[in-house]
């Protein structure tokens, strides 16, 4: 959601990763093995081995159908989107010819179901959890853990929304020292609170910041902020559709 002003000035020159692309591996310590996290009541999209699966459009405008079979689309999602990034979204289920996705727009949570012939579905063993109140982002690669850093998360008045979401995005700022740092990604998720801000739709984003004295707090418009060196190993590592689980 911050980085929407981010997002008006942007380069045309995106970091996103392309279609097909097999995700860069970070230059990292050697993984900590701790286990997987899970929720009960919850499903989640990655498999016992943590990996999800994300769908690729193939065509110019990806149709959306509110069940398997339907005639009429209830969605159609432009690829690229306005920004010239792929359209990338992380996979619920698949059946058959069809497959659920979750979608990138309000309300949050939102699936819709797609034809398998207008997508490529392709393998992701990454996926980010944070942690809300302990002020902490977790990077998952399979069942280890390979990077955790202290975060800023919302205010009281603009909390960042907890939920199960996913990188639609990946942004670089023209200015790597301002208040977005060298790198923004955009979430599926969106504000609870602020419908419009700075000239977006309220959607919330991970990125760096120029102020990292604050990491540990909670001052942010719904936004994660992170420290400059973490977002740069983050945008070197995940593909479009990496889930996003934001819990307490």
């Amino acid at each position: 959601m911050e980085e929407k002003h981010a997002q008006q000035h942007a380069q045309k020159k995106q970091r996103a990763n392309k279609p097909g692309g097999r995700p860069k591996r970070a230059h990292a310590r050697p993984a900590r093995a701790v286990p997987l996290p899970r929720a009960s009541g919850r499903k989640l999209p990655w498999r016992r081995a943590g990996i999800s699966e994300v769908a690729h459009a193939v065509n110019r405008r990806l149709a959306v159908y509110g069940r398997p079979g339907a005639k009429r689309a209830t969605v159609l999602l432009q690829n690229p989107d306005r920004l010239g990034i792929p359209r990338v979204l992380l996979v619920h289920s698949v059946r058959k010819r069809w497959a659920r996705l979750y979608m990138p727009t309000r309300p949050d949570g939102r699936t819709g179901w797609v034809r398998r012939r207008a997508v490529r579905l392709l393998r992701n063993p990454y996926r980010i959890v944070v942690r809300l109140r302990s002020h902490r982002l977790e990077l998952w690669r399979s069942k280890r853990r390979v990077l955790r850093t202290g975060i800023v998360v919302g205010a009281s008045a603009t909390p960042t929304p907890r939920g199960l979401y996913y990188v639609t995005q990946l942004l670089k700022p023209p200015d790597p020292n301002g208040a977005y740092g060298p790198f923004s990604f955009g979430l599926s998720a969106h504000s609870r609170v602020l419908k419009r801000f700075a000239g977006g739709n309220g959607q919330v984003g991970i990125h760096g910041t120029n102020q990292p004295w604050l990491i540990g707090r909670s001052v942010s418009h719904g936004c994660i902020r992170v420290r400059n060196p973490a977002i740069r190993r983050l945008a070197r590592a995940l593909p479009l559709g990496t889930p996003v689980w934001i819990r307490a």
